[in-house]
């Protein structure tokens, strides 16, 4: 008798408490929220804006993504922009260039490591307020017709700048990865 009532008990607090969450209010996906606000709305589409605090792009990671961290400097970061290195050639506005200005990211926010990230596809997800950029894809070739590559270059970085490296490893690793073979 003191089991079954103890089961009654337990099993009435788990549907209170699935009640609880279940009845919270969902952000509006057009509602904007700071990079700290962002930890409370895992699971939920919102925009997410903060300053850029620092940017990486990991060309020998897994995936060769590109990390954007609001309001703090890893490893202290607030909230991340996740765009992977299959996605990068579509922005014509780098990420390396968004440093210290407000960005705001547009997707399902997740959390990786306790961290609340969104991982960004296409430009149309990310707006730059205030800094009159665009983030609009690119539409030119890696070398515009009539730009001759500098004697000797091997590989254009997607930043734009050129390489003269004798071998493939390592080639514009610090320049967001190899826009295209010369």
């Amino acid at each position: 008798m003191k089991r079954t009532a103890a089961l009654l008990l337990g099993l009435a607090v788990c549907i209170s408490s699935f009640v609880q969450a279940s009845t919270l209010t969902p952000i509006a996906t057009d509602q904007t929220l700071t990079a700290s606000q962002a930890k409370d709305h895992v699971g939920e589409k919102a925009t997410v804006c903060g300053v850029v605090a620092s940017t990486r792009y990991a060309a020998q990671s897994k995936g060769s993504p590109a990390f954007v961290n609001l309001d703090k400097a890893y490893p202290n970061q607030v909230f991340t922009i996740l765009i992977w290195g299959e996605d990068l050639p579509k922005f014509s506005n780098k990420p390396t260039s968004w440093d210290s200005k407000k960005v705001c990211a547009t997707g399902t926010i997740s959390s990786y490591r306790g961290i609340p990230e969104i991982v960004v596809k296409s430009p149309d997800q990310i707006s730059l307020p205030n800094s009159g950029q665009a983030t609009s894809p690119q539409t030119s070739p890696s070398t515009p017709a009539g730009e001759t590559p500098p004697a000797g270059a091997t590989a254009k970085c997607r930043d734009g700048t050129y390489s003269f490296s004798q071998s493939r490893r390592g080639t514009c690793s610090h320049h967001e990865g190899v826009a295209k073979w010369l």
